[in-house]
């Protein structure tokens, strides 16, 4: 492998596997509670920890200080010794230390409402689940996703243990995002469908990407052929993983299957998803049911084939609005299928009367126009009345989270 491969880029700046390594033996210090927003300080104490069996603490880059105190957490961005010090001759003996590493990582979920709740893992779980593969050298991955969350860390992992390298797309801007991928020739791309919604309609196709994986909210078979069209040599498949547990199923499509391997350890039980606590990280907040963790997730079984399930939403997405419950999730899917539609965003406001009033922020397509009036005529052959938005808006953009969905508050 060439010492000055690329391991990481990230706005024009580029960090090469030897100058990781030389960065990982310059200190035998390292931050075991770490906030930054530099992706390179983070990636070099990430791998020194792992490679000295010393447990690390991730946080998001732009936690408050109030938000920090709230989570009892001490010594913020201060140094400590590495538990095991020692110096790596070279790559093969560094990346020998990675693999056989005792250290544990403590992330924290998202946190859609409330605090996020602290979940930690023991690294050689999660590397129990990574893909090594002769050949995955060549990869070249868009790091879409948070970097200090579940999915961001899978795929820094997957570069790492493939000596393959990542171009930092998390947060950039659309066109920014269509260039690297051109640019660098991206072969693997691994976001939310909120992400993935925002590169369209793209100007060109990009048969580069050679895989377009989708997680972290619900998404759908028209998404999916839309971007089978702006990668047309990629394969597209679907992972559902959580901080909670890491990546726990896969398909090829909206619906899902447990494996066989899984089928004591996941469970479906009036509608909702239930995952064993063997296949969960450790934490003091989970709230199991037995020996079961409620995720949250809401499932609709396949009327064809009973053992095939599709994602819903969250729980937490309904809303009652007039004494209905409302799948906010379901009325996005309802405006996204208008042609003129490129995202959307759908929340209720508190109401004396109604309980919420139902409202939606809209993203048409570049020189697509429509009027309120059309929408609305348009959604009314799709939704019941109670299920229209009552409040419009046409907004530039939608907010995302800290990891990359679609933010509703």
């Amino acid at each position: 492998m060439p010492t000055d491969k690329p391991f990481l880029r990230d706005d024009g700046r580029v960090l090469t596997y030897a100058q990781l390594l030389g960065r990982v033996n310059a200190t035998r210090d390292y931050v075991p509670v770490l906030k930054t927003g530099d992706l390179f300080l983070l990636a070099e104490n990430f791998v020194r920890a792992l490679a000295t069996d010393s447990d690390l603490v991730l946080l998001d880059s732009d936690l408050t200080d109030t938000e920090i105190q709230s989570l009892q957490l001490d010594g913020v961005n201060e140094k400590a010794a590495v538990k095991n010090p020692r110096a790596f001759e070279n790559l093969d003996a560094l990346f020998a230390a990675i693999k056989a590493s005792r250290s544990a990582l403590t992330l924290f979920t998202s946190g859609t409402t409330g605090l996020p709740k602290k979940v930690t893992h023991w690294f050689s779980a999660l590397l129990e689940r990574a893909r090594v593969k002769e050949g995955y050298d060549a990869h070249v991955w868009g790091l879409a996703y948070n970097p200090t969350h579940m999915a961001g860390l899978q795929v820094l992992l997957q570069v790492l243990l493939n000596r393959s390298g990542a171009v930092n797309l998390f947060g950039k801007p659309r066109q920014f995002v269509l260039e690297q991928i051109a640019h660098c020739a991206i072969t693997h791309l691994s976001a939310t469908p909120t992400f993935y919604r925002m590169l369209l309609p793209a100007p060109k196709t990009y048969p580069s990407v050679q895989r377009a994986t989708f997680g972290g909210e619900k998404s759908d078979a028209a998404l999916y052929e839309k971007i089978r069209a702006l990668f047309p040599n990629a394969k597209v498949n679907n992972i559902y993983a959580s901080t909670e547990g890491g990546a726990l199923l896969a398909s090829s499509g909206e619906f899902f299957k447990i494996p066989d391997a899984l089928s004591d350890k996941i469970k479906i039980t009036d509608g909702e998803l239930l995952v064993h606590k063997d296949l969960l990280g450790q934490s003091q907040t989970f709230a199991l049911a037995g020996d079961f963790y409620k995720t949250g997730d809401q499932v609709q079984f396949d009327e064809s084939d009973p053992a095939r399930f599709k994602f819903l939403g969250r729980k937490s997405s309904l809303l009652n609005v007039g004494g209905y419950k409302v799948n906010l999730e379901e009325v996005e899917d309802a405006l996204r299928a208008l042609a003129q539609v490129a995202d959307a965003r759908v929340y209720g406001k508190a109401n004396s009367v109604l309980g919420n009033i139902l409202c939606a922020d809209i993203r048409l397509n570049e020189g697509a126009s429509l009027e309120i009036s059309e929408l609305r005529t348009a959604l009314s052959g799709r939704l019941q009345d109670f299920k229209i938005p009552r409040k419009i808006s046409f907004v530039d953009s939608l907010q995302s989270t800290h990891t990359g969905k679609l933010k509703r508050t």
